[in-house]
Formats: structure tokens, sequence, C-alpha cells
């Protein structure tokens, strides 16, 4: 985590991680119920390890992958307490997975639906 890669300015894995568990802290501290984060890719790793409070020093260990696009739900109660309830949720990029009413196919009306050549 602490590996510096040589290149100016950049921040090491342990620096960003240390980012990200200190931006999900002030988000968590909120008023609101319901939050959303919008990441790149790479940072749902630690937003998932800060969240399961995996310790920092740990996070090096995990990779918590997810598709472009997709949905990430995080959850805590007083009975389950903290929870991944899905990662990487794709069924609303697809309308048939997420039951939503499929449109009718296209189709080019009959001529006796009005839809014949159109003289002027």
């Amino acid at each position: 985590m602490e590996h510096d890669e040589g290149v100016e300015g950049a921040e090491t894995k342990a620096a960003w991680a240390r980012r990200i568990y200190a931006a999900m802290d002030e988000i968590l501290q909120g008023p609101c119920e319901h939050q959303i984060i919008v990441p790149h890719g790479g940072s749902l790793t630690c937003i998932v390890a800060s969240w399961i409070r995996m310790p920092i020093e740990s996070a090096g260990y995990a990779g918590f992958r997810a598709p472009s696009g997709s949905v990430t739900t995080l959850h805590e109660d007083d009975f389950f307490h903290i929870q991944v309830v899905s990662l990487g949720d794709t069924r609303h990029l697809d309308p048939a997975k997420a039951g939503w009413p499929q449109p009718s196919p296209l189709r080019r009306p009959t001529a006796r639906e009005g839809g014949g050549p159109t003289m002027h």
C-alpha cells in the first residue's frame, strides 16, 4: 500500500485509501438517511472496505469490482447491522431484467391501417 510508483504528484495506494476512508467518515456523519456516492471504479474497493470497517491496512488485500454504471447497495440497521446488499448490480441497465414494460417491436403500419404511400 505504501509503494511509490515514482510519478511526481501521485499518491500511494495507502494515501488514496486514507482519503476515501476519511470521505466515507464525513459522508456517514451527514444527516441524510440515504446517501448516493458515484465513484470511479477503483475507489469502490475502498468504499466497501470502509463500509464493512475493514482495517485500512487490510484494504490492499481486497478487491471489490463492479461494472461501469452498476449499483452497489450498502445498508445498515439494528438487526443485520452492516451489509453489502448488492455489489455491481446491472439489472437497471437491462429493461427485461429490471421488470420494466417492454416496448412493442417497431413495425410499419399496413396500407389498411393508413400506413401506405402518401400522395401530394
